[in-house]
């Protein structure tokens, strides 16, 4: 059997037939393959049923649970092999799909709209999300660039939080008082705790107290510290710059 308009089309979920897959390479799974012997492998009940038709229709068991040679060819092959079966098997089984998208490069929504056609409509996201887990497995679609990793970011001594609490009021009043401020900072890229302390200044011709000044200034510390972590080194590049 095949995916085909003709025929329903599997939506178990992609986990529950990559674990059995496993377990037959790894585990000696028994045959044939039924009902009692997923619940044995730790497939939820409610699952099993579209697990089984799902092992049918993508030609991995017949209709009395044996292992097609599809299925044997999968689980005798070397590691460095699995892969490239995984794929040989996906693209029999999904040949009508694999005749309009290519998942090393369409987008889901192309991939969805290759679904719309088939039965039963209202399983359609789930066939989607099974057929992309397979493919994934096999290698089928394109890693995730990961991204940059963030910066720890330091935890505010008790000292710090004790010199941050009593102004977070005023910083957020002052922030709220001074729109136009508050947006130059933005656009800035300050942090907003950074900003909105800032936008807390007198005004020049106002002047403070040496203890309000020291006040803001043991504040400030506390606040940068907070929001800009100290780093011991930066990277270097190949001309003994920074980047």
């Amino acid at each position: 059997m095949a995916v085909t308009q003709a025929e329903p089309v599997p939506y178990a979920p992609a986990s529950a037939m990559l674990e059995i897959i496993s377990r037959r390479r790894h585990r000696s799974l028994p045959i044939p393959i039924n009902a009692d012997v997923l619940s044995r492998a730790s497939i939820s009940p409610s699952l099993i049923p579209r697990t089984l038709q799902a092992f049918k229709i993508l030609d991995l068991i017949n209709d009395d649970g044996n292992p097609t040679d599809i299925f044997e060819a999968i689980r005798t092959c070397p590691e460095s092999d699995y892969q490239r079966r995984l794929e040989e098997w996906l693209k029999g089984a999904y040949a009508e799909v694999f005749a309009f998208v290519d998942p090393t490069k369409d987008d889901e929504i192309k991939i969805r709209d290759a679904f719309r056609s088939y039965n039963p409509a209202g399983q359609q996201e789930r066939m989607v999300t099974l057929f992309m887990g397979l493919c994934a497995a096999a290698g089928l679609t394109p890693e995730k660039t990961a991204s940059a990793p963030r910066q720890p970011r330091s935890n505010p001594t008790p000292a710090q939080r004790q010199a941050l609490n009593p102004l977070h009021k005023r910083i957020i009043n002052n922030s709220n008082k001074f729109p136009t401020a508050r947006m130059a900072s933005v656009s800035l890229g300050l942090p907003p705790a950074l900003s909105g302390l800032l936008e807390s200044l007198p005004a020049a011709g106002n002047g403070w107290t040496k203890d309000e000044r020291t006040k803001f200034l043991t504040t400030f510390q506390a606040v940068l510290d907070f929001c800009i972590p100290v780093v011991a080194a930066h990277p270097r590049t190949e001309d003994g710059g920074q980047p």
